[in-house]
């Protein structure tokens, strides 16, 4: 009896050890979060977990995981958490997050439709939703840019790169030595560098900026160097006036500095009057001309998180900052705007639809404004953070920063010619309804190589056709006369919409060749007397040639008449002649002569009243001088 009791006091003493020890390991966890060391965070409450697992330790631990960015650990922790019944909505919302970022966007969608049950106003969530549904449409034209890694000297983790002079002005951290270390990450402070470009490529090994720019005690990065390259503005953490404990105890916003350079050398420059401690400017990108600024901030009265402001430089200062407004900012964040040398905006977004975290959108410049922004997808954007985008002045090269590989690096990209997109529908002239299942070839004639698609149940169609190219495209259906048109991709920039309007193929049915009339039927007609083919019958006539020749297995009857003056017989041969005419032409435009079948029918076939011995006028006389053209014989 005594050795039970003791067991039982030792089962007891050890589950009061473990308890004790979670909770001192999530209070030192909670406080390193405070201090935004999450890092340190992560090392106690995954240490608070292994001792006893409970739903509260879990969360403080996937939102700390969360937090660094760490997707692969945060997904499993999340998973963990929203498996709980006492789960709660914010914790299905971040699980989401996790889940795109590991590119599980079926699943994203159910867990951000559970959530929006209970924040159906979230436009933030219902954006994210529509991206998950419509992963799709950033896998559209995959080979429209290549990218590849940069190949910059010894560093490893670095983002944002912009031209100057002959190289590149990086932020990179590689300064890994040391006390001074990034709280939240446990790595080295980014600051900027230079590194030039050799004959083969590469970059030389970066080199710190000399003089005033990278002596802010926290982060500099981000540079924007003016027209002239004697001046530059920058992010860097605003510090001004803290002292070491409040750095460790206050959240730090991001501040806008300039610099003079002379000799190579940055000194010290006025601040961005626009700064302020209580919310960050960042992010400063300028104009062609430099008379124009674009940067991020999170001052109130903003759309969303971080907004895309613009300000002008006018009789020496930079005006007041304007919103870029719902166009372009969402409830999300906007961030890393930059401008190329046509004025187009670039920058990165969470809240616009995307394939997960920061995407890379262009808002193309149009007047004062900006159009709606568009996604340059795979593989300039990835399920992770892309960023920190620039682009030559020849607007085909360029670099973009994206954390894909699990650190932040910078990529180099050559965009293609793009490929262009031709959609629209099928449909049928008769009733104006839609052809399901038509046979649409595409025929490139530069490579001449044929691609077969089909039309869908609502009779649409979309294609990607070769840049700056000719194609002929050819529509096809059972019951119908097969259509082709020449398209083109030369110089085409935007996609391309055709309809096809098929016609009814029926055996003895009149056919369409030209700009129909009320009865939907168009014959070619003739002089008084005559028989050869008159300037207007060209084209109506050429429209048959183009038919037959996109029909193939047709036979055709040209059916010719005349009016009523004269003889039977006189007329009877003179409508033959006309028949006679109008199949040499058709003949002499590469149909053959056994497709066609002319026949003469005089005058006994008049389209209005005027028989011997009525009266007409000179234009009810002509609408019987005709030759009209209809199916006869269709090949299997």
């Amino acid at each position: 009896m005594k050795k039970n009791i003791t067991t039982s006091c030792l089962v007891l003493f050890a589950m009061f050890a473990l308890s004790s020890c979670t909770k001192m390991y999530m209070s030192l966890g909670d406080k390193k979060m405070e201090q935004l060391q999450y890092v340190k965070a992560v090392k106690n409450y995954e240490k608070a977990v292994a001792k006893k697992s409970n739903i509260v330790a879990q969360k403080k631990l996937a939102n700390a995981y969360r937090l660094t960015n760490d997707v692969k650990k945060g997904l499993d922790a999340y998973a963990k958490v929203v498996s709980q019944t006492n789960a709660e909505p914010i914790d299905q919302f971040y699980y989401a997050q996790m889940l795109i970022a590991n590119k599980k966007y079926n699943d994203a969608s159910e867990y951000l439709k559970a959530y929006l049950k209970t924040n159906p106003s979230d436009k933030l969530a219902k954006s994210i939703l529509n991206s998950c549904e419509n992963t799709g449409l950033f896998m559209k034209d995959t080979a429209r840019y290549t990218v590849t890694n940069a190949k910059i000297g010894n560093v490893t983790e670095f983002y944002g790169p912009v031209q100057y002079k002959d190289g590149l002005v990086i932020s990179a951290n590689m300064d890994g030595k040391g006390k001074n270390k990034v709280p939240q990450t446990g790595k080295a402070y980014y600051k900027l560098y230079f590194t030039k470009k050799d004959k083969n490529g590469s970059y030389s090994n970066p080199e710190k900026l000399s003089g005033n720019i990278n002596k802010n005690k926290l982060h500099t990065a981000s540079a924007a160097y003016t027209k002239d390259g004697n001046a530059v503005y920058y992010t860097a953490s605003n510090t001004d006036g803290m002292s070491k404990e409040e750095l460790l105890e206050n959240v730090i916003n991001l501040k806008i500095s300039k610099d003079t350079i002379v000799n190579g050398v940055y000194g010290k420059g006025a601040e961005f009057p626009y700064n302020n401690k209580a919310y960050s400017t960042g992010h400063p990108a300028l104009s062609a001309d430099s008379k124009t600024m674009y940067f991020i901030s999170d001052m109130p009265g903003g759309i969303g998180g971080t907004d895309l402001y613009e300000t002008k430089w006018e009789n020496g200062n930079w005006s007041q900052p304007k919103n870029l407004g719902e166009t372009i900012n969402t409830p999300g964040n906007e961030m890393y705007p930059f401008v190329d040398s046509l004025g187009n905006l670039y920058f990165s977004s969470t809240g616009h639809t995307n394939l997960g975290g920061l995407d890379i959108f262009r808002s193309t410049k149009q007047g004062n404004s900006f159009l709606a922004p568009e996604n340059l997808n795979y593989p300039i954007n990835s399920a992770r953070d892309d960023f920190g985008f620039m682009i030559y002045p020849d607007n085909k090269t360029g670099y973009l920063s994206s954390n894909r590989q699990g650190a932040d690096k910078i990529y180099e990209f050559i965009l293609q010619a793009s490929k262009v997109n031709i959609l629209g529908k099928i449909l049928s002239k008769k009733d104006n309804q839609p052809v399901a299942g038509a046979r649409i070839e595409i025929l490139d004639k530069a490579r001449n190589t044929t691609d077969t698609i089909f039309s869908a149940d609502d009779g649409s169609y979309s294609y990607l056709l070769a840049p700056n190219t000719d194609f002929e495209i050819t529509v096809a259906k059972d019951g119908f006369f097969s259509q082709s048109e020449d398209v083109s991709t030369v110089n085409q920039v935007g996609d391309i919409t055709k309809d096809f309007i098929l016609e009814e193929l029926v055996k003895g049915q009149p056919i369409v060749i030209d700009a129909p009339d009320k009865d939907g039927v168009r014959p070619i007609f003739y002089d008084y007397d005559k028989w050869n083919i008159r300037q207007d019958a060209i084209e109506p006539l050429n429209n048959v040639v183009k038919k037959l020749k996109d029909n193939p297995k047709i036979t055709i009857e040209l059916g010719s008449h005349t009016d009523s003056r004269g003889t039977d017989a006189y007329n009877q041969e003179l409508s033959f002649k006309r028949a006679k005419s109008a199949k040499n032409y058709l003949v002499s435009k590469g149909i053959k002569a056994n497709r066609i079948k002319s026949k003469g029918y005089g005058e006994s076939q008049p389209v209005n009243k005027c028989v011997d011995g009525v009266p007409c006028s000179d234009e009810e006389y002509q609408a019987n001088r005709r030759t009209e053209f209809k199916v006869i014989e269709i090949d299997k």
